[in-house]
């Protein structure tokens, strides 16, 4: 998929998914609602720690996110929450509950996929320039719930940006 700001910008989308499932995307597990991250009054981590799944902010940056296996296969309860100036890989740009009244691992999936298709627009086209230089080759990857989340009331989706292999020193809201 190709976006426009001024010149393109190519967002791939990593596909990641649940133990036996396909779908896209990596799945939250677990009860996972400890935040040891250290936040100023905004809302901001300034020192890193240990992030749960369940207590992600939008603008949350992120390191340590798992490495998918060569079968696409991951589960996440826990991720590095560190400051936007300290170099991280992944922050969450955006993050809605689904409406969908039942799980299927190909629905979630798709209505995740196309919730943070539909926000990366955005996102895009409100980036400074600075910003989008720096982030013009980030891919995207959405965190969904999983069957155990969603029977306990989890429908939020994070749609993520970044890249495990390039790092980011500034948020994409600067």
């Amino acid at each position: 998929m190709q976006l426009q700001k001024g010149v393109r910008m190519i967002i791939k989308r990593l596909v990641v998914g649940a133990a036996g499932a396909a779908t896209a995307g990596a799945i939250w597990m677990g009860v996972a609602g400890e935040d040891h991250t250290t936040r100023d009054s905004s809302g901001a981590i300034t020192v890193e720690g240990q992030l749960g799944a369940f207590v992600t902010k939008v603008g949350d940056c992120l390191n340590d996110l798992p490495d998918a296996p060569a079968s696409g296969i991951i589960g996440v309860s826990t991720v590095t929450g560190v400051s936007c100036q300290a170099a991280h890989h992944w922050q969450v740009f955006h993050k809605e509950d689904l409406t969908l009244t039942q799980f299927d691992n190909t629905e979630v999936g798709q209505a995740s996929y196309a919730l943070c298709e539909s926000a990366a627009k955005s996102l895009v086209l409100s980036m400074s320039d600075a910003i989008y230089n720096e982030y013009r080759n980030a891919g995207l990857m959405n965190l969904q719930p999983q069957q155990m989340s969603w029977d306990e009331g989890d429908r939020a989706v994070d749609c993520l940006i970044g890249s495990e292999t390039q790092t980011y020193y500034d948020s994409v809201f600067e």
